[in-house]
């Protein structure tokens, strides 16, 4: 089996503030916006529910597949809200991390990097906030490492905040969320895409694979697994 590639948590150095407390503002369902369709990758749930959009996600995979011998990352911005069907995060843009240490293996941010990011949200995007990260595993698998789970806990552990891993040499996609300070695998995204784009978007999720769909169990299967769980005990 080959070693999980992890990175030391004292590589990272940065200063960012989560999104604070419980109160979200409100705001509509996207699955009801005019024009526009949500296509499931993985198996989505209903709520929470994480959105990106289509050429977001197109774009952090081109980024991806632009360096195949090392990690890249970056951040995403957005917005997160609550509607009457739950609490909803949506991923609109990504900003690459452009001065970095990488390899293979690993991926570190600079102090020029986070700079960089706060600059462009401040000029371009300063209606938009910051609600995750994301980096590649080129060709060797999406997971989230050890390193990858500090980054998460430490820093994107806000209500509402992700952290996606693309691995662009496989194609694949995955997804998390910190809950009661723990790292969970969400077991599939939203996909929102224009009337205009909806063609190239469901082509481009059929050659996508979400390794986190296969763990996820419905309320059935856990209720069934729990009753099981009883009758052993007994």
């Amino acid at each position: 089996m080959a070693e999980e590639p992890t990175s030391s948590s004292e590589e990272l150095e940065v200063e960012l503030v989560s999104p604070g407390g419980t109160e979200l503002p409100e705001g509509e369902d996207p699955a009801r916006r005019e024009g526009e369709r949500l296509l499931p990758l993985g198996k989505p749930v209903h709520d929470p529910r994480y959105v990106v959009r289509y050429p977001c996600l197109k774009q952090m995979l081109a980024h991806g597949q632009r360096h195949p011998n090392r990690e890249i990352g970056g951040v995403l911005l957005g917005e997160i809200w609550r509607c009457e069907r739950g609490r909803v995060t949506e991923m609109r843009e990504f900003i690459p991390a452009q001065h970095t240490e990488a390899s293979l293996g690993h991926v570190t941010f600079s102090h020029e990097s986070w700079q960089d990011i706060y600059e462009y949200m401040e000029k371009y995007a300063p209606e938009l906030r910051l609600v995750g990260w994301y980096h590649s595993h080129p060709s060797f698998g999406v997971f989230f490492s050890e390193h990858d789970r500090f980054i998460q806990r430490n820093f994107f552990r806000g209500i509402g905040q992700v952290g996606v891993g693309v691995d662009p040499g496989r194609e694949e996609v995955a997804a998390f969320e910190c809950v009661d300070g723990e790292v969970t695998e969400l077991p599939g995204l939203w996909v929102a895409a224009g009337e205009e784009a909806t063609a190239a978007a469901r082509q481009m999720l059929q050659r996508l694979g979400f390794p986190g769909a296969a763990q996820a169990k419905s309320a059935v299967e856990r209720l069934r697994d729990g009753l099981l769980g009883e009758k052993r005990a007994k």
